[in-house]
Formats: C-alpha cells, sequence, structure tokens
C-alpha cells in the first residue's frame, strides 16, 4: 500500500512541475513588471541627515520593464501628507538588473506637507516612529501599468535602532549551561520607541518573544521591570535583570556587562546585555549576549 501511495505521489509532481521555461516565466513575470525591493525598511537616524541607499532588483520577462515611477509621502501618528512623485528610473536593461537610488532628508521633505504645513527641515523636530513611504510603479514596454505590492519605509529612529546579529553569548537554564550561541539566530530587530527606549524582538531561540530595554546618557543598558503599565515577561514568565534580581542572575556576567560600545568608524556598535527571567516552581533563565549592529 504504501510503494502505490508513493508511486502516485511522484507521478502527480511530475504532472505538475513545469518546464524549466515555463518556471522562468513564472519567476521573472510574462506580463513585465516586476521589481523587488531589497530594502523595505530602513531606520533614518536623527542626527544622519543622509545620504541613504534604496536596492531594487528588475525582474525583465518577455515583456520588458521601461521605467519605474517612485512615488513618497509620510505619516505621523494618523496624520497623513500628500504624495508626490519622488524619482523616476529609466530601465534600459534587457535582462534581469540590480538598481539602486539615494535619498537625503532635504530630499525626503521637499514638496510634502501635513494639514497645509511643510514638513520641518531640521530631523530633531520628527517623533520616534514618524515615517517616509515610497510607493513603487512599474511601466512596460507594452505600456501596462503594474503597481508594486512592497514599499520602502523609511521610520524616524535613533542610532542603535536596527539590525544586530548575535556575537557570542550563554543560555543558563536553572544554572546548567544550555547553549553558547547554537540556539541564536542570525539577526534580531531592535526598533527605536522613543528618544531612549528600544524594542528587541526576538529572544534567544524564541523570535516570538520581545523585550522593552533602555539606553541610557552614559551607554548604560536598563531593564524596565513595566512597558506602558505593563509587566515585561519572557515565555509567560516575570522578566529577572541584574539591577533587580542578582542572587538569580548568577551566571549572566553581570558584572561586565549592561552597557554600549559605540563603533564610529564602521557604526557595527556592540550591545553586550544580560537578563533572564524566573519561572515559579523551576528557577531562572539567564542570558547574556553580545550583539552587533549589521552595516549594510
Amino acid at each position: 500500500m504504501k510503494i502505490i501511495k508513493i508511486l502516485s505521489i511522484l507521478l502527480l509532481s511530475i504532472l505538475v512541475i513545469p518546464s524549466c521555461e515555463d518556471s522562468e516565466d513564472v519567476v521573472t513575470g510574462v506580463e513585465g513588471g516586476l521589481v523587488e525591493i531589497a530594502n523595505p525598511s530602513i531606520n533614518y537616524v536623527v542626527g544622519n541627515s543622509g545620504p541613504y541607499n534604496v536596492d531594487l532588483n528588475v525582474f525583465q520577462g518577455e515583456v520588458k520593464t521601461v521605467k519605474i515611477d517612485i512615488y513618497k509621502s509620510f505619516q505621523t501618528g494618523d496624520n497623513k501628507s500628500n504624495e508626490v512623485l519622488f524619482k523616476t528610473l529609466e530601465i534600459s536593461d534587457v535582462e534581469t538588473a540590480k538598481k539602486s537610488f539615494q535619498f537625503s532628508l532635504d530630499e525626503l521633505i521637499q514638496d510634502l506637507t501635513v494639514g497645509g504645513n511643510p514638513l520641518p527641515d531640521s530631523d530633531t523636530e520628527y517623533l520616534i516612529g514618524d515615517f517616509w513611504s515610497f510607493r513603487y510603479v512599474a511601466t512596460t514596454k507594452t505600456g501596462n501599468v503594474v503597481q508594486q505590492n512592497q514599499v520602502t519605509k523609511i521610520t524616524v529612529a535613533t542610532r542603535f535602532a536596527g539590525k544586530y546579529r548575535f556575537v557570542e553569548g550563554t543560555y543558563y537554564r536553572i544554572g546548567v549551561l544550555t547553549s553558547a550561541g547554537d540556539y541564536w539566530e542570525d539577526e534580531y530587530l531592535f526598533e527605536s520607541i522613543d528618544a531612549k527606549t528600544y524594542k528587541m524582538n526576538g529572544v534567544c531561540a524564541w523570535l516570538d518573544q520581545e523585550l522593552y530595554f533602555q539606553i541610557e546618557e552614559d551607554l548604560s543598558i536598563t531593564y524596565p521591570l513595566e512597558w506602558k503599565g505593563v509587566a515585561q515577561i519572557i515565555n509567560d514568565s516575570p522578566l529577572i535583570t541584574c539591577a533587580d534580581n542578582l542572587g538569580d542572575m548568577q551566571n549572566s556576567n553581570c558584572a561586565t556587562s549592561n552597557y554600549v560600545i559605540k563603533d564610529d568608524v564602521t557604526g557595527k556598535d556592540r550591545l553586550i546585555m544580560s537578563f533572564g527571567y524566573y519561572t515559579a516552581g523551576s528557577g531562572s533563565r539567564e542570558f547574556y549576549q553580545v550583539m552587533e549592529k549589521i552595516v549594510e
């Protein structure tokens, strides 16, 4: 019976797998106008007016893309700006090609208004979380206009927001070393919440967990036990820190962690962090991690 089922599955697979030529049409788009946005999310760092870079992949099928119109807009809270044409990229490549363009603060704010008022010239007047959007519209040789599903979101952030990679660290479960790096993922996103607060998306192997932390003026790292009136938890258990629960954090290098190493040359800042959580009836879980900012 198992052999019959396997043969049936193989036969079905042969029937539904397209030829190489058909597959190429699916990837590149027979109708044309397919553009991949390599930078769907960019942090605009207050104090760095640019230029910033956006990369695109233009997939050329049987029908060629000849131009890409890029429209920009801005949003602060629930208030949205008008939308204007920012730039047009003329495409002459007949094969799939990479394209890029740059932008600065002056270019972002030009011709945009909110409530009839122009956008501020100084980036210090923007709120963390304000953002610009680039919307992409491709035109093919046949005149077909294709609205891309992807956009680029440029969010006002602070220096230490961005993507980070794990460099080194440890995870202790009830006093036993459980991981020295094999549980961590390749990269994690740290988001700006306000001038000093960040949200770390993903803790060790648990990418569905999040943690709010703060970078103080002296570059020390602290962890509020509550954020906006809600207790911080990891894996449904309360957060523990070196400052508040030192007795439960004996394996986390508390004496030599929870600070930032700035790299003003390459931008690869490092965050050395120790924190954990406590499971009732079981004990503490402790994390020590060195995270390095990814510079693209």
